[in-house]
């Protein structure tokens, strides 16, 4: 995510100059043109935005250093390991200083949804957050806090409104369906699984009106809607624009309008990044392996029935 980073914030020239990259690893590839940095203080003290993408167990030393130093920070999701140091940061944090890198905000597909959600309530949502076990993401939080985060969250941004954890069932560290509701009067569900064989992302959101399909991964977004014709109801179905902007630089440049004093509006604040995480938290420690049951069987007993 570092390189990544780099390439984006390079690349707009106009709004940012990169004063240069640290890495623990001395040896660790860098692009051609980014000065190499000898430690975090030098990092901290050459910069006026420290952009964080370490592990996240490290996130909330670092962070807590760059912010004591007057710097602006972006750190990448989740805020902290657990919700009180995600907390302790947001608190020490000055109006406009600390950001977090909930980039499916700036998923073609949430930023059309947020645009066509804003005279419309939100009735239902539900997201599916599943895939097979790779390198990314910090192996000591569960799915829900590593994973799951991307997800509250949204629910609360298209939701407008805070959101309650209202039940939990999981699988170990890996998988855990919950419920939950917004403040507004939506029911949600978010489906997370960091053992599944394949990579899926999507959104499915109900309204008053309409119906919305959302591939979060192949950025296509489809609008549904029953009508009555001749005495029947049909189903139609339409595909919806979406713009072409790659996620990263379209947050990018939202914290360059932010810290011009344009207002955070689309980006994820310090606050939003630790209210996430305290929802991860919450619905892990509700989410218990199913039970097995076994049920007396009251009728006649069937040939290998244990």
């Amino acid at each position: 995510m570092g390189l990544r980073h780099i390439r984006v914030f390079a690349a707009l020239g106009d709004r940012f100059e990169m004063a240069g990259a640290y890495d623990v690893r001395p040896d660790a590839p860098l692009p051609d043109g980014t000065p190499r940095l000898r430690d975090e203080e030098e990092a901290i003290a050459r910069a006026d935005v420290v952009i964080v993408a370490t592990p996240t167990r490290s996130h909330a030393g670092i962070v807590e250093r760059a912010l004591a130093a007057g710097r602006h920070v972006l750190v990448e999701k989740p805020l902290c390991s657990t919700a009180a140091e995600a907390r302790a940061l947001a608190d020490v944090a000055g109006a406009g200083q600390l950001f977090v890198g909930h980039s499916e905000r700036f998923n073609p597909v949430v930023r059309v949804l947020a645009r066509l959600l804003r005279d419309e309530p939100v009735l239902a949502v539900d997201f599916l957050r599943v895939g097979p076990p790779g390198r990314r993401g910090s192996p000591e939080c569960g799915a829900l806090v590593n994973l799951g985060v991307h997800d509250l969250d949204l629910a609360a941004y298209l939701g407008r409104s805070p959101v309650t954890i209202r039940g939990a069932i999981g699988g170990g560290d890996d998988l855990a369906h919950v419920l939950f509701t917004t403040a507004a009067g939506a029911v949600g569900h978010l489906y997370v699984d960091r053992s599944a064989p394949a990579k899926r992302r999507s959104v499915t959101l109900a309204t008053p009106r309409w119906l919305y399909e959302g591939n979060l991964l192949a950025h296509t977004l489809v609008r549904l809607v029953r009508s009555s014709r001749a005495g029947r109801f049909d189903v139609s179905r339409t595909d919806v624009p979406l713009p072409l902007d790659e996620p990263l630089a379209a947050q990018a440049l939202a914290l360059a309008d932010a810290l011009d004093g344009g207002g955070a509006r689309e980006i994820a604040t310090g606050d939003d990044g630790a209210c996430a995480v305290a929802l991860a938290e919450e619905a892990s420690s509700r989410a218990e392996r199913p039970a097995l049951i076994r049920k007396t069987c009251r009728g006649p007993r069937l040939a290998g029935t244990p």
